[in-house]
C-alpha cells in the first residue's frame, strides 16, 4: 500500500496531492510495522504473559513513522544511488529497531530480558540490506520501464521481508537469565483486546491510506481527463485543415478556426446548421443522400476516404478543398468528422508547373539549332532530340531515337575520332566542349555543324547524361571562305598593316614590307609614329585621328609616310577600326597604296597653274589699283587744294570748322587711300603709325555716334560699355582704331536684324581689349577659318543679300597686327558673332578739345511754331531757331498747337510725335481737316521723333505730315528737311543775325567727360557752355523723385505710364547731349513696351546714378563764354550757275547710270549747291548705293528746273 501511494506521488501535479499521498503512504508502512512488532511480540510466550504499557507501547510507533516518510520521500525521488541509497535503507531499518526495542521496553518483561551482540548485529544488518535492497529494487524496474505493479509487489515484499527479518533476528537475540522458566501464567490478563486493539488500528490505517488513494487517484483522473480535453481541444483549434464535426443528420456541431479562415464562417454561423450550406448547390441533395444511405446500409463509398472537392466561401466563392470524412463509433447518435485540405495552392502551383512545362517546350523549339540529351553511356545513344533535327539532317526525331546507330551514320567517318576525343576530354575534366564536324543530311548533301555540350553528374560525381545543341554552320562557313578570299586578294594588291588600340604594330603583309623597306620582326610591336613625320603637328593630328579610330570612326586621307631609311613617300591611305558583336573597336587596319609619282605629277601641274594665275592677277591688280589711283587722287587734291586756298581767307567760325572738317577728313581719307592702294607695302609692313595721346571714349562715341542712325533704322540697340578700369587717356594711333572699330561695328549692325550690338571697352595689364558683340546672323563654323581671308563672306547670298567687298575684316586684322595686337572671333550661326581685339597700348596724357563752333543757317527768317510735350526739347527748339533769326511759338501739347493754328498764321511747324492728350499724328489730322474745312492754305508740319521707324514715318505722311526729323536734333538735317519742305522760300535775304555776338573761333575749353555727355552734340545744338548747363540744371530739376516714382509705377504695373515717362526723359537726354543716359532710357522704354519688370527694376538704381553723373558734372564744368557764329550770307543762283548746276547733275546720273562716279561733275555739284541739300546724295555715295543717289539726283534736277521756269533765280543757296 505505501509503494503504491508513492506512485501516486510521483504522478501528482500538486503539492497538497503529494503531501498527502506521501503522509497517508507513511502511515500506511509505519502503522503496518508496528502492528507487525506487537503481533509478533504476542506470539513470544514471555510477552504474552507479560503487561504492555499503553504509553510506551503508542509511542513507540514514532520511529516506525519516521522510517516510513524517510523511505516514501525517497521513493518519490527518480533516482536514488550509492551512499544516498545506503543511508535511506539505514535510516529505514534505524526506524524500524528503535520502534522494536521501544515496544520491547513496554512489556514488563524488559526488566529480565536480555539481548545477545550477534543477534543485534545480525537484525540490524538483515533490516539495513533488505530495505536498502527494496529501494534498489524498485528504482531500477521503474527506470527499466516495467510496470508498477510489480515494481510495487516486489519491492514491497522485501521491504516487509526487511521488516520482518529485523524483528525475529532481534527476537531470536533475547535470551533470559539462568534458570528463569517461563511457563504459562494462568492468572495473566487476556491479551485479546490488544490483539483487537493492534488489529483496529491497522484496519484504520488501511481504510484511511484506502480513502486517500481513491481521492488522489480520482483528482488524478479527472485533472488527467482535463488535459486530454485540452490537447484534444488545441490540437483542433491549431490544426492547419479545417475540421468540421456534424451529427446523422447533418447538423454542424463543430467548427474548428481553420474551417474558419477556409470558409468565411465564424463557428458562431454554422453551429447548429446543416453542413450543406457549405456545399455548392449542384452537391448538396448528393451529399444528403450519402449520409442516409450510409446509416441506412453501412456502406462507405465517401466514408474513410478523400476526395477533391468544391466547397462554398461565405462571400460566395468556391474553394477547392481535399475533403476527407471519418465516422466517430460512440454510444448514441452517430458523429462524422470531415477534414478540410486547401488545395488551391497546389492547383496553382500545377498550373506553374504546366505553364513551366509549355514555356520549357517552347523554348526548346526556340532555340536555334538542334537541343539534345544524350545517355552517359555513349555519345552515340540520344535520349531526347528536338524537332529542327529534321530539318539538320533530313531524319525525324523518332527515327533517330528508335536506331541510335543511325545517328553515328550521319556523321562523316573522317570526322568522328575528332568528335568522340573532344566529347570524352571535356567529359574527363568536368568542363563543357564546342567541337566543329560535318553531318551527311538525308538528301546526301553535306552540313557543317557546332556541337556544344556539357555534361550532367550525379551527387555521386557519375555522369548522367549529356546536354547540348547543335548549330548549322554551313552558311557562316561558305561567308567565312568569301571573307577569306576577299583578305586574301586585298593583301595581295595593297600594303596592309593591323594595329592594337594604342597603336603598335600586329602584323603587316608582304606588300607593305617592300613598300617601307622592313621586315616583319622589325616593325612587329613599333608604334604608328615610325612611319610618320617627326613633326608636333603630325603628331597632334595623329594623336587626334587615333582617338577617332579608338571610337570606331572611318579615316582616309593623303598624307606622307617616311620610310626605313627616311625617305618620304606620298601615300593614299584609309584607316578600318575592326569592331566586336558589340560595336567596341578591338584593332585598326590600315590600306595603303603609294601615290608618290602621282602626287609629284599633280604638284607640278598645280605650281605651274598657281604661278600663270599669280602672275596674271599680280597684271589686273596693278592695272587697277593705278587706275583707281588716279581716279581717287584726282578729285582728292582738288579737294585739299581749295580747302588750303579756303583756310588762308577770312572765314565765320562756322565756316572755319566746316572747312577745317572738309580738310581733316580729306587728308584722312588719302593718307587711309595711299595706305590701301599700295597693297605690296601694307604686306610688307611698311604703313607707319602715328601715335599720339588721345581720348579713348571720344574715338568710341565717334564709332558708335557715326552708326547711330543706321542702328536705329533697323531697330537696333546700339550699346557701348566703357569699364571703370579703362584709362581716359592712351597713346596710340586713334585714327587705326576708329578704323578697325568701324569696320568691325559695320560690320555687325549690317549683319544685324533685330537686337543689338555692343561695344565693350576693357583695359587689363597694359593690353586695350575691344569686344565688339551683336545678335546677328552668325558665322557657321567652317567658315569661321577664313573669315579674315580678303574679299572673304560667309557665302554667295550674304554678298548678294547685305553687299560689301569682304575686305573690312581684313583690313582689321592686318592693321590689329601692325600695333602689335591681335584679334579672335568666334560665332554661333543664328545666335550672333563676337570679336575681340587686344593692343598693348600705354597710359596717354590729357589733350585739349577746342569748342565746335555753332550752325550756320541758309534760310530766311520764319515764323516756327513748335509742339512738345517735354519743356527741354521746346528750349532747345526756341534756343537753336532764335539763334537764326527765326520767330518762334511754344506749344505743349496737340491741342494747344491746334488753337494755336487755327488763331495765328506761321510758315512752318515742327511737331513732336509722342505726347499725352494728344499725339502729333492726331493734331496733325485735326490741323488737315480744319484747314480743308475753312479754306485755309496747307501749312507745312515737319514730325519731330526719337524714332527712325519706317512705321512712324509712313504714319506721319498718312497724318498730313511733309516732312521727318529725327532727335535727338542734328541742325544740318534738321535744316536741310525744312529747306526740303518749305520748297518756295520767301526771297533768299540772309535771316537776322544771331542774337549772340559771334567770335572769330572759339578757342576755350571745356571738361572732357564725353562717359557722361557727349559735349560736341551739346554745345553744337546749344551754342555754347552755359546754355547748355543751364538746360542740363532745369531737366535734373524737373527729374527730381522721378526714379521713385517710377519705381511706384513697376510694383503697380502702370507699364503705359512708365513707356510716357520714359520716352519724355529719353528725348530730353538726347536734346541735351546726355548719351549714355539717352541709351539706357531707350532700353528702360523697350522693356516697359515689353512689360519686363525683371530687366526693369535693376536698371532703376541705373537710372539714379546715371541722373547723380549728370549732376555731378553739371557742378564740374566751369562757366564759360560760348559765343556763336554768325549764319553765312546766302547769294542767289545765277542762270549761269543754274546751268552749270543742271550740266554737273546731268553729267553725275548719266556716271552713276553706268555704276561709276563722275568726280568732276560731283565737285562742281558741291561747289553749286547747298549742302543741306545734298545730304541724302551724299550719304548714298558713301554707302555705295547709285540707285539712290540716281534718284536723288534727279530729284535735285527737276527742283533746278522748276526754279528756272518759275523764278529768274533760283531760290537754292550756292556753297559758299
Amino acid at each position: 500500500m505505501a509503494l503504491h501511494m508513492s506512485a501516486l506521488t510521483r504522478s501528482a501535479n500538486q503539492r497538497f496531492t503529494r503531501v498527502l499521498a506521501r503522509t497517508s503512504g507513511a502511515c500506511s508502512l509505519g502503522g503496518g510495522i508496528w502492528s507487525m512488532h506487537f503481533i509478533g511480540m504476542l506470539a513470544f510466550a514471555p510477552c504474552a504473559n507479560g503487561v504492555f504499557s499503553t504509553l510506551y507501547s503508542a509511542l513507540s510507533v514514532t520511529p516506525s513513522l519516521l522510517g516510513a516518510w524517510w523511505v516514501m520521500r525517497e521513493l518519490q525521488r527518480p533516482a536514488t544511488r550509492g551512499l544516498r541509497l545506503l543511508g535511506s535503507g539505514s535510516l529505514f531499518a534505524i526506524g524500524i529497531a528503535a520502534m522494536h526495542f521501544g515496544g520491547m521496553t513496554a512489556s514488563d518483561t524488559a526488566s529480565y530480558t536480555y539481548y545477545a551482540p550477534q543477534g543485534l548485529v545480525l537484525a540490524i544488518v538483515v533490516g539495513v540490506g533488505l530495505a536498502t535492497l527494496a529501494l534498489a529494487v524498485h528504482q531500477r524496474l521503474l527506470q527499466s520501464g516495467a510496470r508498477v505493479l510489480y515494481a510495487t509487489l516486489l519491492s514491497g515484499s522485501l521491504l516487509g521481508l526487511s521488516v520482518a527479518g529485523m524483528h525475529y533476528a532481534a527476537m531470536g537475540a533475547i535470551y533470559l537469565p539462568a534458570g528463569l522458566e517461563v511457563a504459562p501464567d494462568p492468572t495473566a490478563p487476556d491479551y485479546w483486546p490488544v490483539v483487537i486493539v493492534t488489529a483496529s488500528v491497522c484496519l484504520a490505517l488501511g481504510l484511511l491510506v484506502l480513502g486517500v488513494n481513491l481521492g488522489v487517484r480520482r483528482n488524478q483522473l479527472f485533472a488527467q481527463i482535463l488535459r486530454s480535453e485540452a490537447r484534444l481541444r488545441a490540437v483542433v483549434d491549431t490544426a492547419v485543415d479545417g475540421i468540421i464535426m456534424i451529427e446523422g443528420d447533418g447538423r454542424i456541431c463543430a467548427f474548428n478556426p481553420a474551417a474558419e479562415r477556409l470558409l468565411g464562417w465564424s463557428a458562431a454561423e454554422v453551429l447548429g446548421r446543416n453542413v450543406s450550406m457549405l456545399m455548392p448547390p449542384t452537391e448538396q441533395q448528393a451529399h444528403d443522400g450519402y449520409l442516409q444511405r450510409h446509416l441506412r446500409t453501412g456502406a462507405t463509398s465517401i466514408i474513410g476516404s478523400g476526395r477533391e472537392v468544391h466547397a462554398l466561401h461565405k462571400e460566395g466563392e468556391q474553394v477547392a478543398v481535399r475533403l476527407a470524412v471519418g465516422r466517430v463509433q460512440t454510444e448514441g447518435p452517430p458523429l462524422f468528422v470531415g477534414f478540410l485540405t486547401d488545395i488551391r495552392q497546389r492547383r496553382a502551383m500545377e498550373a506553374s508547373l504546366r505553364h513551366s512545362e509549355e514555356q520549357h517546350r517552347t523554348l526548346i523549339s526556340n532555340i536555334p539549332g538542334v537541343t539534345f540529351r544524350r545517355a552517359g553511356g555513349g555519345i552515340w545513344q540520344p535520349m531526347f532530340l528536338s524537332k529542327p533535327v529534321e530539318t539538320l539532317t533530313g531524319w525525324p526525331a523518332e527515327a533517330l531515337l528508335s536506331q541510335p546507330q543511325r545517328m553515328e551514320a550521319l556523321v562523316l567517318p573522317q570526322d568522328i575520332p575528332g568528335l568522340t576525343e573532344a566529347v570524352y576530354s571535356a567529359i574527363d575534366a568536368g568542363v563543357a566542349y564546342s567541337h566543329e564536324y560535318r553531318l551527311r543530311h538525308r538528301d546526301g548533301s553535306v552540313r557543317w555543324v557546332r556541337e556544344s555540350g556539357r555534361g550532367v553528374y550525379d551527387e555521386d560525381g557519375q555522369l548522367r547524361w549529356i546536354d547540348g545543341v547543335l548549330i548549322d554552320h554551313t552558311e557562316t562557313k561558305a561567308r567565312n571562305a568569301e571573307f577569306e578570299g576577299t583578305v586574301t586578294a586585298i593583301n595581295r594588291a595593297v600594303a596592309v598593316v593591323e594595329y592594337s588600340l594604342d597603336g603598335h604594330v600586329l602584323h603587316a603583309n608582304q606588300n607593305f614590307l617592300d613598300m617601307f623597306g622592313y621586315t616583319l620582326d622589325e616593325v612587329q610591336g613599333e608604334h604608328y609614329h615610325l612611319f610618320c613625320l617627326d613633326t608636333p603637328q603630325c603628331h597632334a593630328e595623329t594623336a587626334l585621328m587615333w582617338q577617332q579610330l579608338q571610337r570606331g570612326d572611318f579615316a582616309s586621307l593623303e598624307c606622307q609616310a617616311r620610310v626605313k631609311h627616311g625617305e618620304l613617300l606620298w601615300v593614299q591611305t584609309t584607316f578600318s577600326p575592326i569592331l566586336d558583336a558589340c560595336g567596341k573597336t578591338l584593332r585598326i587596319t590600315q590600306l595603303l597604296t603609294d601615290i608618290t609619282a602621282s602626287r609629284t605629277l599633280s604638284e607640278a601641274l598645280l605650281q605651274a597653274k598657281e604661278k600663270a594665275e599669280a602672275e596674271a592677277a599680280a597684271a589686273a591688280r596693278s592695272t587697277f589699283l593705278a587706275n583707281m589711283s588716279h581716279e581717287i587722287r584726282t578729285p582728292m587734291n582738288a579737294i585739299i587744294g581749295f580747302s588750303e586756298t579756303l583756310l588762308d581767307t577770312p572765314l565765320g567760325a562756322t565756316q572755319q570748322r566746316y572747312v577745317e572738317t572738309v580738310y581733316r577728313s580729306a587728308r584722312s581719307m588719302l593718307r587711309l587711300l595711299n595706305d590701301i592702294l599700295d597693297t605690296a607695302k601694307l604686306d610688307k609692313g611698311a604703313v607707319q603709325l602715328e601715335e599720339e595721346d588721345f581720348v579713348v571714349a571720344d574715338v568710341c562715341h565717334l564709332v558708335v555716334g557715326t552708326l547711330r542712325i543706321q542702328a536705329e533704322k533697323k531697330g537696333l540697340h546700339l550699346l557701348l560699355d566703357i569699364q571703370p578700369q579703362v584709362p581716359a587717356y592712351l597713346r596710340g594711333d586713334a585714327l587705326r582704331i576708329q578704323q578697325v572699330l568701324t569696320n568691325l561695328m559695320g560690320n555687325a549692325v549690317k549683319f544685324t536684324e533685330r537686337g543689338h550690338v555692343l561695344l565693350e571697352v576693357g583695359y587689363h595689364q597694359g593690353m586695350l581689349q575691344l569686344r565688339v558683340q551683336d545678335t546677328g546672323i552668325g558665322i557657321a563654323q567652317e567658315k569661321l577659318s577664313h573669315i579674315f581671308d580678303p574679299f572673304a563672306q560667309a557665302d554667295a547670298s550674304t554678298t548678294r543679300r547685305y553687299g560689301g567687298t569682304g575686305l573690312g575684316t581684313t583690313i582689321s586684322r592686318q592693321l590689329t597686327q601692325l600695333m602689335g595686337g591681335q584679334i579672335s572671333v568666334r560665332s554661333q550661326l543664328g545666335a550672333g558673332t563676337e570679336f575681340l581685339v587686344q593692343l598693348p597700348l600705354p597710359a596717354g596724357q590729357a589733350p585739349e578739345r577746342r569748342l565746335p563752333a555753332a550752325h550756320g543757317a541758309t534760310l530766311p527768317a520764319l515764323r516756327i511754331l513748335a509742339v512738345d510735350d517735354v519743356p527741354q526739347n521746346l528750349e532747345l527748339l526756341q534756343v537753336v531757331m532764335q539763334r537764326y533769326g527765326h520767330n518762334v511759338a511754344l506749344a505743349h501739347d496737340g491741342h494747344e498747337a491746334v488753337r494755336l493754328r487755327q488763331t495765328q498764321d506761321f510758315d512752318l511747324i515742327l511737331m513732336d510725335l509722342q505726347m499725352p492728350h494728344m499725339d502729333g499724328l492726331e493734331a496733325a489730322r485735326s490741323i488737315r481737316h480744319w484747314e480743308v474745312a475753312h479754306g485755309q492754305r496747307h501749312m507745312p508740319i515737319i514730325a519731330l521723333s526719337a524714332s527712325v521707324l519706317a512705321q512712324d514715318r509712313q504714319n506721319s505722311d498718312a497724318a498730313g505730315m511733309d516732312g521727318f526729323a529725327t532727335k535727338p536734333l542734328e541742325l544740318p538735317k534738321l535744316m536741310a528737311e525744312m529747306a526740303r519742305v518749305l520748297s518756295d522760300p520767301p526771297p533768299a535775304t540772309p535771316a537776322g543775325a544771331p542774337l549772340q555776338a559771334a567770335a572769330p573761333a572759339a578757342t576755350s575749353t571745356y571738361p572732357l567727360d564725353d562717359s557722361v555727355a557727349d559735349w560736341d552734340a551739346g554745345l553744337a545744338l546749344w551754342g555754347g557752355v552755359e546754355p547748355l548747363r543751364a538746360a542740363w540744371a532745369r531737366f535734373l530739376g524737373e527729374q527730381q523723385g522721378r526714379t521713385q516714382e517710377l519705381r511706384q509705377r513697376v510694383q503697380q504695373g502702370d507699364w503705359e505710364a512708365i513707356r510716357t515717362t520714359v520716352h519724355r526723359m529719353r528725348g530730353a537726354a538726347g536734346n541735351l547731349g546726355l548719351q549714355p543716359l539717352q541709351a539706357l532710357l531707350a532700353q528702360m522704354e523697350h522693356d516697359a513696351q515689353h512689360q519686363d519688370r525683371a530687366a526693369l527694376e535693376p536698371q532703376l538704381p541705373q537710372l539714379a546714378t546715371a541722373l547723380a553723373q549728370v549732376e555731378a558734372l553739371l557742378r564740374a564744368s566751369a562757366p564759360a563764354a560760348t559765343p556763336t557764329a554768325p549764319p553765312r550770307t546766302a547769294a542767289t543762283l545765277s542762270p549761269a550757275q543754274q546751268s552749270q548746276a543742271l550740266a554737273a547733275l546731268h553729267a553725275l546720273g548719266e556716271a552713276l547710270q553706268q555704276g561709276e562716279i563722275a568726280s568732276p561733275a560731283l565737285q562742281a555739284v558741291q561747289q553749286l549747291l547747298p549742302a543741306p541739300e545734298l545730304v541724302a546724295l551724299l550719304e548714298a555715295l558713301d554707302l555705295f548705293e547709285f540707285e539712290r543717289a540716281l534718284e536723288c539726283v534727279r530729284t535735285l534736277s527737276t527742283r533746278l528746273e522748276t526754279c528756272v521756269d518759275d523764278e529768274p533765280h533760283a531760290h537754292l543757296t550756292p556753297q559758299p
